[in-house]
């Protein structure tokens, strides 16, 4: 389904691969194996095997703007300890690509490898404790000015220059631009009073690693910011194709959720609908970011055919 639009990041020359290899190990190497992780308009991932090396693997991820907010992430906010992320070991800049190499966690996706009840009480726990921890943070993450920040009371202004952004475009139509702002308003109530912390933004199940037995999270990126971190409660629990079977744990996840929480399951569910939304909402930012930018193709279809998909999705959802 990628439209043909799409054009597709450009690698670096392997000599410059190389030279950045070079400067990491202290000493030429030699790539035994490459292996294509992901290729897209905006970044290229890939796991590299380093001959008679250590570590023998890296992933090698190559991006452009925006998606260069992800070296500073792993900088600067991400404790790996804390966040379960994987160590970024080095960067490097070539003009306007960015890239990074960062520890190898393995393939073992929670969509590829299924799901248990034990998994699913650990996600449910080790995300509690992540939301917890970060959101003592608040103030000083604000200043870094390197994550944006979505609070409840800014929903109804962000809502309103998106939707009014779509009908200049004439993506949507004037009576939908109502509806939406009309939405923002009860989106800020429902969400009034949630906590706030560090939100992953994209977090399925493809996001999830299993290595050693031990649970890690991946591509904290573009997405992530400081707002309602139910959000990535609502994404890893809801009917997407990124979470495949380990859907069928989401009871397990909010149980587990809720008690290393300390907060009333019924309370985390009442705000999952509006979450969900916020989510679709979000995604339907970046679609129209990636129009602003001149961008219109995604590896799903093409950007103005999806903007009306999703704003009939998000206004057709029971609040």
């Amino acid at each position: 389904m990628e439209d043909k639009s799409l054009n597709l990041i450009t690698p670096v020359p392997d000599s410059q691969l190389l030279s950045w290899l070079s400067e990491f190990y202290g000493k030429p190497v030699t790539i035994a194996k490459r292996q294509l992780l992901r290729h897209r308009d905006l970044s290229l991932v890939e796991r590299l095997e380093i001959a008679d090396s250590l570590p023998s693997t890296l992933i090698y991820k190559l991006v452009l703007p925006p998606w260069d907010i992800e070296q500073e992430l792993h900088e600067r906010i991400l404790i790996p300890s804390i966040t379960n992320s994987s160590q970024l070991y080095m960067t490097a800049h070539v003009g306007n690509l960015t890239a990074m190499f960062l520890e190898d966690l393995g393939e073992e996706t929670l969509i590829g490898k299924g799901g248990t009840t034990e998994l699913a009480e650990r996600i449910g726990s080790d995300l509690a404790k992540i939301h917890r921890a970060y959101s003592y943070r608040i103030d000083e993450l604000m200043g870094f000015n390197i994550l944006p920040t979505l609070f409840p009371l800014d929903y109804v202004s962000f809502v309103s220059r998106l939707a009014q952004q779509l009908r200049q475009w004439k993506l949507i139509e004037p009576e939908q631009e109502k509806i939406f702002q009309e939405l923002s308003f009860v989106l800020a109530d429902k969400l009034k009073g949630e906590p706030i912390s560090l939100v992953h933004g994209d977090l399925y199940a493809e996001n999830l690693i299993i290595r050693h037995n031990k649970l890690f999270i991946i591509d904290w990126s573009w997405f992530t910011f400081l707002g309602v971190p139910t959000m990535d409660l609502a994404t890893l629990t809801m009917p997407h194709v990124k979470n495949g079977s380990f859907l069928a744990f989401a009871d397990v996840v909010l149980d587990s959720y809720s008690q290393e929480s300390g907060r009333a399951r019924a309370d985390i569910e009442d705000a999952l609908p509006a979450c969900h939304a916020l989510s679709r909402i979000l995604f339907l930012f970046w679609l129209k970011k990636r129009r602003s930018m001149g961008i219109v193709g995604t590896t799903v279809g093409h950007v103005d055919e999806l903007i009306p998909k999703v704003v009939d999705e998000i206004l057709g959802m029971a609040l």
